[in-house]
């Protein structure tokens, strides 16, 4: 990625910030049975609910939707603009961040002697903070690396 700077004025609103990193991990499971728990078996796995009783729902299609959903409303994750089963799926949208914000998001799945090798690349742009892009990070690598991991280790 791109060295960006971490503040900048989009529009002429000072104080939106930006944040890009790629990060692999190593999944112990060919691609399409990576592919089918990433998209259809999300809610098994998913552990960062934002409610009780919050169900994680794809709808696998280009143009279709990754939300959480609950009793009474919900919370947009994006929406896919690339769905190539099981190598390449690119999403953009909130990330169900509660102010102004257009993520993007690519997972790549390559096949690897033992099992897939998973690069997410995450570019933001918006209103949030500074340390963002960590937390994002560092959900990923609970997410990714650890309940997705667990999970395919286990199924």
């Amino acid at each position: 990625m791109t060295d960006m700077p971490a503040e900048i004025a989009v529009g002429g609103a000072p104080g939106f910030r930006r944040f890009a990193y790629e990060v692999s991990f190593f999944l112990p499971a060919n691609p399409t049975k990576v592919w089918i728990a990433l998209v259809h078996e999300i809610d098994r796995w998913w552990t960062y609910r934002l409610r009780d009783r919050t169900r994680c729902v794809i709808e696998p299609q280009v143009g279709g939707r990754w939300m959480q959903e609950w009793d009474n409303g919900g919370a947009l994750f994006g929406t896919f603009t690339v769905f190539d089963p099981p190598s390449l799926l690119c999403i953009t949208g909130p990330m169900a961040m509660t102010r102004p914000a257009h993520n993007w998001l690519q997972f790549s799945l390559e096949a690897t002697a033992d099992g897939t090798r998973l690069t997410l690349q995450h570019d933001a742009v918006g209103d949030f903070d500074a340390d963002t892009g960590e937390i994002y990070e560092s959900g990923w690598q609970d997410l990714i690396g650890g309940a997705l991991h667990q999970y395919l280790a286990r199924t």
